[in-house]
């Protein structure tokens, strides 16, 4: 970690985040080591906020050798150790942070897991110097965090998830920063279809074989054969561009051409890419918001460059395809 970390962003998001989840009693960030970065408690006087962080660091005293030896070669995990009176969740999201949340013993799971595997990302955005990233938790997450499911089925399951838009608005970076958490400047156009496959794990006994299908948007010559590529999709994105204007035709038409093949009920979601590019923006999350409430949709705001909010949407699908299964 070459930064050092803005402590004041990384309490306003560790806010943000009780604020959201009703059983949250105290939150704490920490190293691979278990040193606490920062916390907050929702216990705000000075003694009693003393007692739940070092009830964290019992905690983490406790576990950090069974963290380290458990998952030492991963930088993504989530965990739950439930007790009497309360729970202990433990998540990372990459190589610098473990995110430690004190809950009340009645806060569903995938609550705390939604919005742990999210502020976990952006802690780690934050830990690696990207301070110019929204802190606000995107409604798509907490749509996701009240889902009442009962346990995750048992299995390894596929997804098939079409990835729709014009040329060079950013799928093919959007697939590469989930599938290898990387991303490049230089831009060759997706001619036709490019096909990647991610496995994530959702719970100990839930495994699920991501087929992410990436529909080129430049060679009108295959609009005729995209029926074929987008049949048996469970999932579809139609990803923008926030620099360029007349996205609400291209979301229009994008969608026009989807739903001719695949059915009304899979979930939809609009990608509002590049939001790293503030200066450019032409797209306000405003005007996204509108044109996906227009269509029933769910939208997220990503920055395939800098990895904002790239996971949670493609997290989203996930979820949402385990809930039918």
């Amino acid at each position: 970690m070459e930064n050092l970390p803005n402590i004041d962003l990384l309490k306003k998001i560790l806010e943000n985040y009780m604020f959201n989840v009703d059983g949250a009693a105290a939150v704490a960030i920490c190293d691979r080591d278990g040193f606490i970065i920062a916390s907050e408690s929702k216990m705000k006087d000075e003694q009693n906020t003393d007692l739940v962080i070092g009830a964290i660091s019992a905690f983490l005293d406790i576990y950090i050798d069974r963290i380290k030896s458990e998952y030492q070669t991963q930088n993504n995990f989530f965990n739950i150790t439930s007790m009497a009176d309360r729970k202990f969740a433990y998540c990372s999201m990459g190589p610098h942070s473990i995110l430690t949340t004190i809950a009340d013993p009645n806060t569903p799971d995938i609550e705390l897991r939604v919005f742990s595997e999210h502020i976990a990302g952006k802690i780690e955005l934050l830990l690696e110097g990207y301070d110019d990233i929204s802190i606000e938790i995107p409604e798509i997450i907490k749509v996701l965090s009240k889902t009442r499911w009962g346990k995750l089925p048992k299995g390894t399951f596929t997804s098939k998830l079409i990835l729709t838009g014009d040329y060079q608005v950013g799928k093919t970076s959007l697939i590469k920063r989930f599938v290898e958490n990387n991303f490049v400047d230089d831009y060759i156009s997706t001619i036709g279809v490019e096909i990647s496959k991610k496995t994530i794990v959702l719970g100990e006994e839930t495994t699920l074989n991501f087929v992410i299908w990436d529909i080129g948007g430049q060679n009108l010559a295959m609009t005729p054969y995209r029926k074929r590529f987008y049949e048996g999709a469970s999932g579809a994105f139609i990803v923008v561009d926030r620099t360029r204007p007349n996205n609400f035709v291209s979301i229009d038409n994008w969608y026009d051409d989807i739903k001719k093949s695949v059915p009304s009920n899979i979930p939809l979601v609009i990608v509002g890419n590049k939001s790293d590019l503030k200066d450019e923006l032409i797209s306000s999350e405003e005007d996204i918001k509108d044109i996906s409430k227009q269509h029933g949709f769910h939208y997220i705001l990503t920055s395939a460059k800098s990895g904002e909010n790239v996971n949670e949407a493609f997290l989203y699908i996930a979820y949402r395809f385990i809930e039918k299964v």
